[in-house]
């Protein structure tokens, strides 16, 4: 943005000062229960015949939620979180994967940006270590384990920063220096 005469390199001092465009999280808040049993419904029929063989989280959302006012200059979320799996099981010696999805309602108070002025999303980033599962019905997987959930509100921003101008990189060496004992193989960004 703005350059101070002779700014290049990290040598002038503060000089620059820089616009970087980012991701920045306003409020989250984390849900964990090292002991959940979930019942999936599988996106296709299972074999009767089927063995569970494993599950993982392929991403979740937030759907169908409302905000209101809430306590404190938060506010009120209240909506279904969708998490998404992918279920292996084995059949006729065979192994086959199908979509299966948990839904759960959740309300939590989170703060958030004024809406107004910037446009923001509310993220829902899911894990769970699956310890255990199996096949009960036609299209139901039931799996056991630990489950970690964040939610997050987040909007794009301008953060202005001061630099100190552009990296300086040292000059490459080799890694034999013949006749050379005591050389430093790998300069760092403030050896020159």
């Amino acid at each position: 943005m703005v350059k101070k005469a002779g700014c290049g390199g990290g040598f002038d001092g503060l000089c620059c000062r820089m616009v970087i465009e980012t991701k920045r999280v306003f409020d989250g808040c984390k849900f964990t229960d090292e002991n959940i049993s979930l019942t999936l419904n599988t996106d296709g029929a299972l074999p009767q015949q089927a063995n569970f063989v494993s599950a993982r989280v392929i991403g979740s959302e937030l759907v169908n939620y409302t905000v209101s006012d809430g306590p404190g200059g938060k506010c009120n979320i209240s909506g279904d979180v969708v998490t998404k799996f992918a279920v292996t099981y084995s059949y006729g010696g065979a192994l086959y994967t199908v979509g299966a999805s948990y839904t759960e309602h959740i309300d939590t108070f989170l703060r958030l940006p004024i809406a107004a002025l910037v446009p923001y999303a509310i993220e829902v980033s899911t894990v769970m270590t699956v310890t255990s599962g199996a096949i009960i019905g036609t299209n139901s997987v039931a799996v056991s384990g630990c489950i970690l959930r964040i939610i997050k509100v987040t909007a794009p921003v301008d953060i202005l920063i001061p630099t100190y101008g552009y990296c300086v990189y040292p000059p490459c060496t080799g890694c034999a220096c013949p006749g050379i004992s005591d050389a430093r193989i790998f300069p760092s960004f403030d050896d020159e």
